[in-house]
């Protein structure tokens, strides 16, 4: 089946913010913010990483854990906070402020203009092929990608509960 042939509402997934409170959106934010000012993991278990005194902080993170909106590993560091990823991977997004991260996948890349609100530079490179690729968004409107040809691949991710933290 080609992309064109699939119905629209195959073709969307819900925000990882459409799952979340309003407290938790703003916790999630406070993390993500702190995720990339830290330039590593942030530990669970440390109240400070959100700002937060424990009981709140621990709860929060763990019920954005249970609605995937961040991943915890086995030595309870916060290496997921989507779309930002505390560990390297092959998109590295500029926020036009002049922050730097990494995103967890492509798409999260792209999204980082929607979820901090700005302007954003990616620099990636094909999975296939290991090619160089640009893409800014300005405005939430695709402003420039290079190489031209680039195309994205959709799957679907409705189909997985947790489909970027998964090995």
């Amino acid at each position: 089946m080609r992309f064109r042939d699939y119905p629209a509402e195959r073709l969307m997934i819900d925000s990882i913010a459409s799952r979340l409170t309003e407290e938790e959106k703003a916790f999630r934010m406070v993390l993500m913010q702190r995720s990339i000012e830290h330039g590593g993991p942030l530990d669970a278990e440390d109240p400070a990483a959100g700002g937060l005194q424990q009981p709140s902080a621990g709860s929060l993170i763990q019920s954005l854990i249970e609605k995937r909106a961040v991943v915890k590993d086995d030595g309870g560091n916060l290496n997921f906070i989507y779309p930002v990823s505390t560990l390297a991977t092959r998109h590295r997004v500029s926020l036009e402020d002049g922050r730097r991260f990494f995103a967890m996948c492509a798409i999260d890349s792209m999204g980082s203009a929607f979820t901090f609100e700005q302007n954003v530079a990616i620099e990636s490179e094909c999975s296939e092929c290991g090619e160089q690729v640009s893409v800014r968004i300005e405005q939430g409107e695709l402003a420039e990608v290079t190489p031209s040809s680039i195309r994205v691949l959709h799957v679907d991710l409705n189909r997985f509960d947790n489909w970027a933290g998964a090995a």
